[in-house]
């Protein structure tokens, strides 16, 4: 999965063509992430994920867990993250 490194950026899940929830991206590895994003909202299996670092990305993400306000995700296919 590769060595996971804290980091404190923002995020933008997006969950339709109007509808933005912001996130915090709490962890990030080249293989995926741990966000922080309230429990409240419900997440779909896939969604594409936008972080703001340097520049906006936008990478297609894969839930594989979720606890409270935290969710882990994968990258998916040509979408992997590299810092």
């Amino acid at each position: 999965m590769g060595r996971r490194h804290r980091v404190i950026q923002q995020g933008r899940i997006v969950l339709g063509p109007d509808r933005l929830v912001a996130c915090e991206i709490a962890d990030l590895s080249a293989a995926g992430a741990r966000l922080r994003v309230p429990a409240r909202f419900t997440l779909p299996e896939t969604f594409p994920l936008v972080i703001a670092a340097h520049e906006l990305r936008t990478v297609e993400v894969r839930l594989r867990w979720r606890r409270g306000d935290f969710a882990g995700v994968t990258f998916e296919g040509a979408g992997a993250y590299i810092g």
